[in-house]
């Protein structure tokens, strides 16, 4: 089996030309090569300019003023287009991995999908450093999990936020904050070189609600206030704003302001119930380079274009 992938990956020869080399049928090549890959003997990183050469992807990056836009196939199986989209999300941040980098790592179940079907990439050098204070829980897509396995699929070192990412009040959010360990954390998120994100939606039959995190009561509150979304978990109307509500000022982590401000900020969604998460993200200025699929794309070419912003920080402009 190894000299069947050997062959095959290594020297470039065709399925025919290893099995008379090793005196064995087409067929077993092609068991042996499936296996090869099954145990991990075989890793495949696709470049991410494979999906920027997509026209739609090229017409999404033109109208929102992108570095990138990388729009892969739809699927109306919401689980099987995250797992996609998570995927893809995987080989864009290859580009963003490399030695001395800061790699800025938000949470949620698209980037858990992501950080658990990495790609095989050693980054010894690249700092993965948590942007959101941790939730303290086992859910695989906890700000603390998703930083510490990419850290570790990655051979990178992790900096994670030992402070919880939701506090009673904000005089206690202020106070911890300046504690100098907490401090020196938040100063190294917003000292990130890139980020990646996925974006939360909003629904009137609150099915985005976590009872442990947020009450109902909560969310209807931002939802009557104009929250379409949720990006870094702070809620944003359509115009990509912040609505102030009930969390306000309690979170701890990268404000949006502060997002806006990282150079590079790879978003990672997509799915018809997200569109106008997504939308407003964009228009918010949040967004330089997006994975997302091609009925969102579609969409998005659709209605108002970007409105440039005056506050500091990059626009996403290539």
């Amino acid at each position: 089996m190894a000299w069947a992938v050997w062959l095959y990956y290594g020297e470039g020869r065709t399925q025919n030309e290893v099995a008379r080399a090793l005196g064995l049928s087409r067929a077993t090549i092609a068991n042996y090569l499936a296996e090869g890959r099954r145990r991990g003997l075989v890793r495949i990183s696709l470049a991410p300019e494979l999906l920027e050469g997509v026209g739609l992807g090229r017409r999404l990056a033109e109208r929102w003023g992108l570095a990138g836009a990388h729009v892969l196939p739809s699927d109306p199986d919401p689980e099987a287009l995250r797992e996609r989209i998570a995927r893809a999300g995987g080989h864009a941040l290859g580009r963003h991995m490399r030695e001395g980098a800061a790699l800025g790592v938000a949470w949620g179940r698209t980037v858990s999908r992501m950080a658990l079907t990495l790609p095989d990439m050693r980054a010894p050098g690249l700092r993965v450093v948590q942007v959101a204070g941790s939730t303290q829980s086992n859910a695989e897509h906890s700000p603390e999990f998703c930083t510490t396995l990419i850290a570790a699929r990655t051979g990178a070192r992790a900096e994670n936020i030992d402070a919880p990412a939701l506090l009673s009040t904000p005089a206690m959010r202020d106070a911890l904050a300046r504690e100098p360990g907490v401090a020196r954390q938040l100063a190294a998120a917003r000292g990130c070189d890139a980020v990646v994100f996925g974006v939360g939606e909003m629904d009137r039959d609150l099915g985005f609600v976590d009872p442990h995190y947020m009450p109902e009561a909560i969310a209807a509150a931002y939802l009557a206030a104009g929250a379409v979304g949720i990006v870094m978990g702070r809620f944003i109307d359509a115009s990509g704003a912040e609505v102030q509500g009930p969390l306000s000022g309690r979170r701890m982590g990268l404000e949006l302001s502060e997002l806006r401000a990282i150079p590079a900020r790879l978003c990672i969604a997509g799915g018809a119930a997200k569109r106008d998460a997504i939308r407003a993200a964009l228009a918010g200025g949040y967004v330089t380079e997006i994975v997302t699929d091609a009925d969102t794309a579609e969409a998005l070419l659709d209605g108002p274009g970007p409105e440039r912003r005056s506050e500091g920080g990059s626009e996403g402009a290539p």
